[in-house]
């Protein structure tokens, strides 16, 4: 079976012999860059996937959805450090708390990625790639927390993807929280929108007027507990998110066309939805934050009702 991507930026096919396929990490041995891609659904299952790859100067990339860092962090420094017999102490936030910053002992960096694009998996080995391409890339935690050592992680990520720039933008962020919550401002309401539906498309959404409010409003909603958890790690007020944010998101989805989201699309093939790290952690900092969002959180509490019907966990 080949790969095949179709693409409105060119198709890509590699023939078969010419994968470099692997039954489990443990063949690979350790590596020097890890792209980890699964649904946040999988996420208990990246330690022992991760471990395997894993020396010293190891970076990983976790392009997924979600607020899912924190948790990735600590699971996989927890895992290194029983299999090590490591006693290293790491700061990892719970989900709930204001931490700024972790220490990693299990690799040199691990990074989260915000792909904003429209790509869905038709077949396996077969992608479409219908609209759009931006990836946005800032740090979750380091082995060390010197600014020189960033500075390092930042010029390797940057030279890392520097070949395929004049295709797919590329932008790396210094605030990871600020990353995943610009992500949040199109995730949030039109990935919950279409689920909440039943099953609807952006651009049923966008051509609808009562549905275009709502995701308007859940984009306000999202803006506002954004700030309130920027403000709460202490980060510059000229960070905040706004007006500029959601104009982007609006003119990524008015021209979007009729883009089935992968939550939808797993709400209709009765798959695991992404619904802990993708929705419910949002609705939680909200309220850990004391930030009122009835639309988001109703939409949420929707979702969560076609998990537990259909057992989509």
């Amino acid at each position: 079976m080949c790969f095949e991507k179709q693409s409105v930026y060119g198709d890509i096919i590699i023939p078969p012999e010419q994968l470099n396929i692997h039954s489990s990490t443990e063949e690979m041995g350790q590596v020097d860059w890890v792209i980890l891609a699964l649904k946040s659904t999988a996420l208990d299952a990246a330690p022992s996937l991760l471990l395997p790859l894993l020396k010293p100067s190891t970076r990983i990339i976790a392009i997924m959805n979600g607020l899912f860092e924190d948790e990735l962090v600590k699971m996989l420094d927890l895992e290194y450090q029983k299999i090590s017999g490591s006693s290293t102490t790491s700061n990892h936030d719970d989900g709930g708390g204001d931490d700024d910053g972790t220490t990693l002992t299990c690799c040199s960096a691990i990074y989260g990625g915000m792909a904003l694009l429209c790509s869905n998996r038709i077949a396996p080995g077969k992608i479409d790639h219908s609209y759009a391409g931006k990836l946005t890339v800032g740090i979750a935690a380091s082995s060390s927390p010197k600014a020189e050592v960033e500075e390092r992680h930042k010029r390797a990520i940057v030279n890392l993807w520097s070949p395929v720039t004049d295709k797919v933008e590329f932008v790396y962020t210094p605030s990871i929280t600020r990353g995943r919550w610009t992500k949040n401002v199109w995730n949030l309401p039109f990935n919950g929108v279409s689920v909440a539906m039943g099953g609807i498309t952006i651009e049923e959404i966008v051509q609808d007027e009562g549905l275009r409010r709502l995701a308007d409003i859940v984009m306000d909603e999202t803006i506002s507990v954004a700030n309130a958890d920027l403000k709460a790690r202490g980060e510059d007020i000229f960070g905040y998110l706004g007006d500029a944010e959601k104009k982007e998101m609006w003119n990524l989805s008015d021209n979007m066309g009729p883009y089935k989201t992968s939550t939808m699309l797993d709400l209709k093939n009765r798959k695991p939805m992404e619904v802990k790290y993708l929705f419910r952690k949002a609705v939680d900092r909200a309220n850990h934050l004391n930030v009122p969002v009835p639309h988001l959180e109703t939409l949420v509490m929707q979702i969560e009702a076609f998990q537990r019907f259909h057992s989509l966990y």
